[in-house]
């Protein structure tokens, strides 16, 4: 279905900015003032069937969550929201998807921070300078055994940032003067979506691996990787494969892949 809706974003039409745009007809946009969590919403709203392209955002949520269950700091003024996809690929390459996120992500910052660094580390949070700004969260919901979905969750700070966080932290308006509305940046985050997400669904993860290797953050440098039995290990960063691994090589050169795991860059 996905694909059908998506044959006007051709690859020419890369978004610029979200000034006098509207949205495609076939996303359907749920706002709430306030929420515990768009990502849970967004699965009982998928257990009840709601179609593809479903966007829940809100203004404030009371129990925002990261990946391993972390909490996401969710203050007003910043962009809250989920999105339901029902993509027409191998259900083993949604995992892309993280990374697909990110691209559209940064590319959408770029509609608004000039002259600044803004990178992607794996697998999905988006930095400036260095910074975090965004994080992303995929789930999947398969309540619908014949019709399973995926969950991105996506929040970035845009007016405000955490008070506390173990990482540094910034916002959009930390880099340009004036108000920048939630709602601009919203639509503008789903239009850079719709563009990635298709050529990913045509054409592949080729080009969204390219443009996620022109901002990885410190590629070539050092990592620590901890395993499940709580080990740790140094290697050096070397990219991600075609199916969005994380590339390191040890010491000796060796060369690992990993597909999920708690990795910290030093």
């Amino acid at each position: 279905m996905a694909k059908s809706l998506l044959t006007n974003a051709r690859k020419s039409d890369v978004p610029r900015s979200s000034d006098g745009k509207r949205l495609p007809d076939f996303i359907n946009v749920i706002k709430k003032e306030c929420t515990g969590s768009t990502n849970e919403d967004m699965a009982l709203l998928a257990k009840q069937g709601v179609a593809p392209w479903t966007v829940v955002q809100a203004l404030v949520q009371t129990s925002g969550r990261g990946r391993h269950g972390k909490s996401w700091d969710s203050q007003i003024g910043n962009l809250f929201m989920s999105l339901l996809l029902r993509p027409n690929v191998n259900r083993m390459r949604w995992g892309e998807l993280s990374l697909l996120s990110a691209v559209a992500v940064a590319s959408t910052l770029s509609d608004y921070v000039d002259n600044q660094i803004i990178e992607v580390k794996w697998p999905n949070d988006v930095l400036i300078n260095g910074k975090k700004i965004a994080g992303i969260l995929l789930e999947v919901a398969d309540f619908n055994v014949e019709e399973p979905s995926v969950i991105v969750g996506v929040g970035v700070n845009i007016s405000k940032t955490p008070e506390k966080f173990e990482y540094p932290v910034t916002c959009i308006n930390d880099y340009k003067t004036g108000h920048t509305s939630v709602d601009s940046v919203f639509i503008s985050l789903l239009h850079h979506f719709v563009y990635w997400f298709h050529i990913w669904e045509d054409s592949g993860f080729g080009a969204i691996k390219d443009e996620w290797m022109r901002r990885a953050f410190k590629l070539g440098g050092s990592v620590s990787v901890e395993n499940k039995n709580g080990l740790k290990a140094e290697y050096k960063f070397r990219g991600i494969d075609m199916d969005g691994s994380i590339l390191l090589d040890d010491k000796k050169g060796k060369r690992s892949r990993i597909r999920s795991g708690t990795v910290r860059f030093l």
